[in-house]
């Protein structure tokens, strides 16, 4: 599936997202990652919704945009209850959806200057 934005005060977008691979800018990704309109942290130690711990949001938690998108795959999954209401109480503003669904959410929010994150799970 491939994304479209045009945005100049972006430095991160998605242009791509399918067979286990993502695109970022012009670089392409086969693992995890966590993006911000202005820093891409690669290497997200996250491979599957069942392995997501409350830590792995140090970097957006540090950040605390507001909004964040969990793209959780191939399909739509949610962590579990305890990890969502930790999250909440830190006060992010958790939406949950598969991974494309996240990557075009991500562009929308970002071409609309909001300030947005997107931990992103791709297997």
């Amino acid at each position: 599936m491939k994304f479209t934005l045009d945005n100049p005060d972006a430095d991160y977008v998605f242009g791509h997202y399918g067979d286990g691979k993502l695109k970022v800018n012009q670089t392409l990704y086969e693992s995890s990652l966590v993006i911000f309109p202005d820093a891409l942290h690669t290497g997200w130690p996250v491979n599957s919704i069942d392995e997501l711990v409350v830590d792995h949001f140090k970097e957006v938690l540090a950040r605390s945009p507001d909004i964040v998108l969990l793209g959780t795959g191939v399909q739509q999954r949610f962590p579990s209850i305890d990890i969502r209401r930790s999250l909440v109480a830190s006060g992010l503003n958790l939406e949950i959806m598969d991974t494309a669904a996240a990557c075009r959410t991500y562009n929308l929010l970002v071409s609309e200057g909001r300030d947005v994150a997107a931990a992103v799970i791709i297997y």
